[in-house]
């Protein structure tokens, strides 16, 4: 697995640049990250959990990233990721 494939990744949509003026659009950054500096952009307390996802999917695209499961063995992070 190449490490794009196990860091979760995401994308600020251009249309949805001037919500956030402080990220960088059409580039893949790390999702943790970017969910980070929107969390702090909102002024969300670290640690403190949001009632929705910090980064919306009508807002930014994202690709890889896994998870282990119980078993641990790979999980699917969302729906229509394809299988490792």
């Amino acid at each position: 697995m190449s490490l794009t494939t196990i860091v979760r990744q995401a994308k600020l949509k251009p249309e949805c640049a001037e919500r956030y003026p402080t990220l960088p659009a059409r580039m893949w950054t790390s999702a943790t990250c970017l969910a980070e500096l929107v969390s702090s952009y909102r002024g969300a307390r670290p640690g403190e959990p949001d009632k929705e996802r910090t980064l919306s999917e009508t807002d930014f695209e994202f690709r890889g990233g896994a998870s282990r499961s119980s078993d641990g063995l790979f999980a699917h992070t969302r729906i229509d990721e394809p299988a490792f």
